[in-house]
């Protein structure tokens, strides 16, 4: 069993498997970093060490948000657009009952916009909703970068490399023609760990703005009846939640900004980003599950059909052992015994 491995001993480790060729370095350390990102990462199995507590903070008359979004910032001002509070407004703009309406009648480009603090050449992933569209088209920019251009309805979202803007800005430029709402406006940067899935035996929590611990749980429905209630129902404090690929729906919807809280396995800083005698989380506790996966990727590159077969079984074998220690540290009351749970 190997675990314990930094960034270098792991490249080492596989070069010896393979002849200690120099040319196979930057083969190695590519098969490294996919094998976390896909085989590992990927996988339908992820371990106890990715478990991970994250909040993020829920704007008021936000109906849901990303799970992208836990661990990361909310980067906008009034973003449920309840007033004009954060917003500068160009012709033909109005804000009023949560969501800002373009009316047409600007006679070239107008822009809604606000300052938001993000770093260039990075990538921020933006959210929004646009209703009542009968014409025209909008685009989103981050720091003077465009994003996709609009002209239907929808609840859209997209990740954009912030540019060069002197003053970066959050813009949604609107062409001479458009006539549309817009509402639900989120944007979040890309912080370090990025959450896979919620943790199975976890909740999801709430609490006030501003909160460092939960207030209260949340109770699970289906996604198509919270839908279903948000539009008949007031605005309130949330009590329910719903899981619709990676989002999380709420119920009611929220009459104020509130923490939400959650488990989740996170992803794991990549490979590629770590130094030479550095590790992650996977090369402490899963070395041998990691090593084997990277391993077999390269004896796939060389077409080693020999080696295939050694390395998937290895692999196999690791990946057993730390399923096993998975359940002995996610679900520390029960008992392990070879054969199953006693």
């Amino acid at each position: 069993m190997t675990v314990g491995l930094t960034k270098g001993n792991a490249i080492s480790l596989i070069g010896s498997r393979f002849g200690n060729r120099s040319d196979l370095d930057t083969i190695i350390e590519d098969e490294l970093n996919l094998a976390q990102t896909q085989a590992l990462e990927g996988g339908d199995f992820l371990p106890w060490f990715l478990i991970r507590e994250v909040k993020t903070t829920v704007r008021a008359g936000m109906t849901q948000v990303s799970m992208d979004a836990l661990g990361s910032s909310e980067l906008t001002t009034n973003g449920a657009l309840s007033s004009d509070s954060g917003w500068t407004k160009g012709t033909g703009w109005t804000i009023t009952g949560g969501k800002a309406a373009s009316d047409g009648t600007q006679s070239t480009t107008s822009d809604l916009e606000q300052d938001i603090s993000v770093t260039q050449n990075n990538y921020y992933t933006l959210r929004f909703t646009l209703s009542a569209v009968t014409a025209g088209s909008i685009t989103p920019k981050i720091a003077g970068t465009s994003g996709t251009t609009r002209t239907t309805n929808g609840l859209y979202e997209e990740r954009i490399m912030a540019g060069a803007g002197t003053t970066p800005r959050l813009e949604f430029s609107a062409d001479a023609d458009f006539i549309g709402s817009l509402d639900n406006v989120s944007v979040w940067g890309e912080g370090d760990a990025k959450l896979l899935r919620v943790y199975e035996h976890g909740g999801v929590y709430w609490g006030t703005a501003g909160a460092t611990a939960p207030t209260s749980e949340l109770l699970r429905g289906t996604y198509k009846y919270l839908w279903s209630k948000l539009n008949t129902e007031s605005i309130s404090t949330p009590t329910h939640y719903a899981i619709r690929g990676r989002d999380f729906v709420f119920y009611p919807v929220p009459s104020a900004d509130f923490e939400l809280f959650s488990v989740g396995y996170h992803r794991e800083t990549p490979f590629a980003s770590l130094a030479t005698g550095n590790a992650n989380a996977w090369l402490r506790h899963a070395a041998d599950w990691f090593v084997a996966e990277a391993s077999y990727r390269v004896a796939y590159h060389l077409k080693d059909n020999e080696s295939l077969q050694k390395f998937q079984q290895e692999a196999a074998q690791a990946r057993a052992r730390v399923m096993m220690a998975h359940r002995a540290n996610a679900h520390p009351t029960e008992v392990i015994t070879l054969g199953g749970a006693a």
